[in-house]
């Protein structure tokens, strides 16, 4: 992908996490950066130059009101894709789509898709669990996969198995873990690596991070997360990315 192309996405990204902020400030809800999003914070207070995604994280009672007020507070050029908006999603969590341009990931290529692909920032919910039921979530998180991932789509079994986990959640417990939802087991730290949330620059603007965000990233990748990957490794997800078509959805939904 053209280096101008990518830089243009990301402005649409970054367009994206203002109106989520916005929203997210307006109610007091508490989110913060994650994974590459928060590695490109902290090391190159921006994108990561190759990253073609931006994700986000908010507790299980925030992520929840934010779908709420989101539902009439989102600009028409913002489509918030959830399983109820969009049966056809092929994840379980939450995503804003950007209504006037395409991202094709390099997956989905010559596979006939049905669900909006405009491009997209990442909302990942997560629970709260105690010590000693961390290894029983994480294996039933795993188990889950199963019943939905890139080949397998069986989201009854799969709602099942979310429903059961984010029961799992209540806000005195100490460990923060990726929700039912992410079908990864990604995060996994104590409570206190997170909150209170500190802010760091991302893009000239400051954003929500975890307070001891050093911990968080060893967490996700490793102690030596400040080195650059070799250039062989710095890839995209994406296969096409257009900032200025309309998905295949956004065509079909409005008769275009």
């Amino acid at each position: 992908m053209k280096n101008s192309k990518l830089k243009e996405a990301q402005k649409v990204m970054f367009s994206l996490l203002e109106t989520f902020d916005m929203v997210c400030q307006k109610h007091h809800l508490t989110y913060w950066l994650d994974h590459g999003t928060l590695l490109g914070a902290v090391r190159h207070q921006g994108f990561i130059p190759w990253d073609d995604d931006l994700d986000v994280t908010m507790p299980r009672e925030d992520y929840e009101k934010f779908l709420y007020y989101a539902r009439e507070e989102l600009p028409e050029s913002i489509f918030l894709q959830t399983k109820k908006t969009d049966p056809c999603s092929p994840v379980h969590y939450a995503k804003l789509r950007d209504r006037n341009s395409t991202y094709i990931d390099a997956w989905e290529e010559g596979k006939n898709i049905c669900y909006h692909q405009g491009i997209f920032i990442d909302i990942f919910p997560v629970n709260y669990i105690g010590y000693a039921k961390k290894e029983k979530y994480k294996q039933l998180l795993n188990f889950a996969k199963i019943f939905s991932n890139r080949y397998v789509k069986i989201d009854k079994i799969a709602n099942l198995f979310i429903k059961h986990l984010n029961r799992l959640h209540t806000q005195q417990n100490d460990y923060i873990v990726s929700g039912g939802e992410s079908m990864h087991y990604v995060t996994n730290v104590k409570k206190g690596v997170v909150l209170p949330l500190q802010y760091l620059p991302f893009c000239g603007k400051p954003f929500p991070v975890p307070r001891d965000y050093h911990t968080y990233l060893v967490s996700i990748f490793g102690e030596n997360y400040m080195e650059l990957p070799p250039e062989e490794k710095r890839k995209v997800h994406s296969i096409s990315i257009n900032t200025t078509q309309k998905c295949a959805y956004e065509v079909k939904k409005n008769g275009i």
